[in-house]
């Protein structure tokens, strides 16, 4: 393995643990902030690298524009509680951008599995490491976004718009 890919995959699982944690606990807290900080830095790393990663097509290819992608949308989240707390709606805005580039990192980290089942088919494959986290990491966002919001509104005493 070289060096490059390395410290892609060392941050990779530091991102997807760190972005776990946030997925998964409570919002608006110290701990959130520290290990959203934690997440951003692992997926500005790990994001830079694979631009020096072309194992698969030799050159830029599609996991390259998809992390033009993720850089927008982790950006996205970010801009939010950085630049707009003026903007009512910043929260949710924040909540779902980011929660989506944690549900892409998931589906992303899929791809590295697809050689594990070779004999599987493809539309198999493409389900189970794409299509299986991007449903299951919707319905959570979905399910659990109101709740979250109003949570995290409650802690902080922020006015929030929920929709």
């Amino acid at each position: 393995m070289s060096a490059i890919n390395f410290i892609h995959t060392v941050f990779s699982v530091i991102a997807l643990l760190a972005g776990g944690f946030i997925f998964f606990n409570a919002k608006g807290t110290r701990q959130h902030v520290q290990a959203g900080w934690l997440y951003v830095a692992s997926m500005l790393i790990l994001l830079f690298t694979s631009f020096f990663i072309f194992d698969l097509f030799g050159s830029f290819g599609v996991y390259h524009a998809l992390s033009i992608i993720s850089l927008l949308t982790m950006g996205l989240g970010m801009y939010f509680p950085l630049l707009a707390r003026s903007n009512a709606g910043w929260l949710i805005q924040h909540y779902m951008w980011m929660s989506y580039s944690y549900v892409g990192l998931v589906m992303a980290g899929g791809s590295h599995l697809f050689a594990l089942v070779p004999d599987w088919p493809g539309w198999l494959r493409m389900f189970l490491f794409w299509g299986l986290p991007y449903i299951l990491g919707s319905f959570w966002i979905f399910r659990n976004r109101k709740r979250i919001l109003q949570e995290v509104k409650a802690r902080k005493g922020l006015k929030v718009v929920v929709r």
